[in-house]
């Protein structure tokens, strides 16, 4: 565990080729959209609504000490849930998540890791003795063919996938494995010493040209057919430049000595070049004015001819898991893992410009992206904050809570947090959530550059006014996340100058035929937002509304959408929004460009006056009752389940008398926290004694009244809310419930 604590592994992977949305003046792997306030979730994924634990790291050496960590490719995020540690246990599933919606799939066989890159929306896995090709967009198999035995680790550059193998003979195998099977089988033997420490700590890598191995042995071979390029002992580090060259420390070993240390390169047409030193860190994020420099030794140097035009190194550096997160013409920005600090100096001199303490000495740390004016980075307490890149001063955070970032019981240390720019969206990662955020300004910039009065489109600035009337909103989805019911609305001023949000009791009421469907109050005073004008030539405001439990009634099942977009043209539903009392002056916002994008949670429940939030719960449970009748009789139906709940109106249970708002309440509950649990009317089954009440069961089946009883115990329930229920259409009450002590 020492080596990998110490190998400062990279836990973020972009893909080549950078976002799918990146505008084309921007810099791969920053974001594409600006944030200067502090953003609402948009979405939230909780690991144990998609029956894991944790979110681990795809890459194998990560994943096995239960590290964090996903791929992205611009669009979609690809990371893994399951146990603790992928190398224990047979729960570990493959998953991909949609950035933009948090709408995502899982793919249903065990694996054990995935490649660190995505090409054109295909990634390969492996897991069970098989290589699995999937699609990122939605999990299909693509192809799952054989994988060579004990073998974790695996590569993907577009072409092929790509393993390795060690033998008892300390002989090293690569495997080149296309969706049709294995292309070939390359054995290396005769390598030189490794290195001295655990090899815990690996990277494991592919491009057009080379696969690269960096553990205790740095191995490069030829992508075409497997023959050595570079054997030498190693540190477990791989950096990649922009443009898919890489960047490999090697050196000799004898007995307890190392000797002859160099930080050998190799272009993207697989051309090695050779430069004296032990350590290199390569920027994260580079424009193009910095893409071909790193630190060596703590010089920032070009790679073409290791000079430097600076004076005197970083000799304070931990070069074990310290990153350079952004380098620009104005600044290139240092995560000091020795001390937690990030630094930034200028690209010419090395002259220290700013610091700031906000991160941590945590291994994790150190994991910022940039929207070109500020980096957003993990904070010392185990929540967000955004820093501003001229000064370092700290402009916005957000909260260990705000990110789901839960205490670990007996543990005074937070939970590690990751950050991911995935086009215009903000992504953190915690252990056991992740969570989008869409951005609160206008268009990113480029690192380095400032933004001027024409940014927002045209020659001048052009800026929002408030109307008097309130927006028009159209919902485009539904879905559910931990978070409660999130919903994209297209969201257009009925005003020519434009509109802004900025009160504090926003409330956003929706409907349907049958009743309410989600209602909330939204305070925009910490993130106010620019709506663009219905006759203004660009498009609609895209708004990512979450309304949190006691604020929604349904659930995308029951809605007409099924979370697919619509027009709105259909009038299925109708959007009331008032505004409510003016905070004084309202701020001075641009009017958004074309695919801009805001998010809110609401603060809490707020219903329109005369609403009847009775009659649109019953209407709700009758829908949802309806909805899940046809799943039940496929699925369940002469099967043993787990029953959480069953209330009637006018029951006094639990320290209170329940009424049909706080029925659906409670089963909207259950359904966040277990993802699929289904709701039965007592009348339309057998199995119930009484009439007029609502049963919640979970949608689990087992062989019998013992299994599902134990399954009650394992989820901390006590006897009096859960317990064993055969459900049929046909059984009877007699000997349908079993009860636990």
């Amino acid at each position: 565990m020492l080596a990998l604590v110490v190998g400062g592994v990279v836990w973020w992977k972009s893909s080549r080729g950078g976002g799918s949305d990146a505008a084309p003046d921007l810099v791969a792997g920053q974001l594409t959209g600006s944030f200067p306030s502090e953003p609402s979730p948009a979405w939230s994924i909780d690991a144990g609504s998609l029956g894991g634990t944790s979110f681990l790291s795809p890459q194998g050496s990560e994943g096995r000490y239960g590290a964090p960590g996903g791929v992205t490719d611009g669009e979609t995020l690809v990371t893994i849930v399951g146990d603790k540690f992928t190398s224990v246990g047979s729960a570990h599933r493959v998953v991909g998540v949609n950035t933009r919606t948090g709408a995502n799939w899982k793919f249903d066989e065990v694996v054990s890791g995935c490649a660190d890159t995505i090409v054109d929306h295909r990634i390969a896995c492996v897991g069970d003795g098989e290589v699995h090709f999937l699609d990122t967009r939605n999990g299909a198999v693509l192809a799952s063919v054989d994988a060579p035995s004990q073998s974790t680790e695996i590569a993907f550059n577009g072409e092929a996938a790509f393993m390795t193998q060690y033998a008892a003979d300390d002989s090293v195998v690569f495997h080149k494995i296309t969706e049709s099977g294995t292309e070939w089988a390359r054995r290396l033997t005769a390598l030189p010493e490794p290195a001295l420490g655990s090899g815990d700590s690996s990277q494991f890598t592919a491009t057009d040209e080379v696969v690269a191995s960096a553990g205790l042995r740095t191995l490069v071979v030829s992508a075409d057919d497997g023959h050595q390029i570079i054997a030498g002992a190693g540190k477990g580090e791989i950096g990649r430049f922009g443009d898919g060259s890489l960047a490999l420390e090697t050196a000799t070993v004898s007995g307890m000595a190392m000797s002859d240390q160099r930080v050998r390169v190799v272009g993207r047409d697989g051309a090695v070049s050779d430069l004296p030193g032990e350590s290199a860190i390569v920027p994260s994020v580079a424009t193009p004015g910095q893409r071909g420099r790193f630190l060596l030794d703590g010089l920032y140097v070009n790679r073409e001819d290791g000079t430097s035009t600076w004076s005197t190194a970083l000799t304070d550096i931990d070069r074990f898991g310290s990153r350079i997160v952004l380098a620009d013409d104005r600044e290139v920005v240092v995560f000091n893992r020795a001390s937690g600090d990030y630094v930034a100096l200028d690209p010419t001199s090395g002259e220290q410009l700013w610091t700031s303490s906000s991160g941590s000495t945590s291994t994790y740390s150190g994991h910022a992206v940039t929207d070109g004016e500020r980096l957003v980075a993990p904070a010392l307490d185990g929540g967000v904050t955004a820093l501003d890149l001229v000064g370092g001063a700290p402009v916005w955070s957000l909260s260990a809570d705000a990110i789901g970032n839960v205490p670990v019981a007996g543990s005074t240390e937070p939970r590690p947090v990751l950050t991911f720019a995935v086009g215009d969206r903000l992504i953190t990662m915690t252990a056991t959530t992740i969570t989008g955020f869409a951005p609160t300004g206008p268009s990113a910039i480029v690192p380095g550059t400032t933004r001027g009065d024409d940014d927002a489109g045209g020659d001048e600035a052009e800026y929002v006014t408030p109307c008097g009337l309130p927006p028009v909103f159209t919902p485009q989805s539904f879905r559910t996340s931990a978070g409660g019911l999130g919903v994209t609305m297209k969201v257009t001023a009925k005003c020519p100058g434009g509109d802004v949000l900025y009160g504090p009791q926003t409330r956003i009421t929706i409907t349907d035929g049958t009743g309410i469907v989600a209602s909330g109050n939204f305070d925009f005073r910490r993130a106010p937002v620019a709506v663009p004008s219905l006759d203004g030539a660009g498009e609609a405001l895209t708004m990512e509304l979450t309304y949190p439990p006691g604020s929604f009634f349904r659930l995308p099942d029951t809605l007409d959408t099924q979370g697919a977009d619509t027009t709105g043209d259909s009038g299925r539903y109708l959007v009331d929004c008032d505004k409510g009392p003016a905070p004084g002056a309202p701020p001075k916002l641009t009017a958004p460009r074309s695919g801009t994008s805001a998010s809110s949670t609401a603060t809490g429940p707020s219903f329109p006056a005369g609403a009847d939030v009775t009659a649109s719960s019953v209407g709700a449970l009758r829908l949802q009752a309806d909805a899940d009748r046809a799943f039940i009789l496929a699925n369940l139906n002469n099967r043993w389940v787990a029953q959480l709940s069953s209330k009637r109106p006018g029951l006094v249970a639990e320290g209170r008398t329940w009424t049909d708002p706080a029925i659906l309440d409670e089963f909207l509950a259950l359904r966040l926290r277990f993802n699929d649990v289904r709701l039965l009317w007592s009348d339309e089954w057998p199995v119930f004694s009484y009439r007029g009440w609502w049963v919640t069961v979970a949608a689990a089946t087992f062989p019998g009244p013992v299994e599902a009883n134990n399954w009650c115990r394992a989820q901390g329930f006590g006897p009096d809310n859960c317990f064993a229920k055969l459900v049929s259409t046909t059984a009877g009450p007699e000997r349908s419930t079993v009860y636990w002590k």
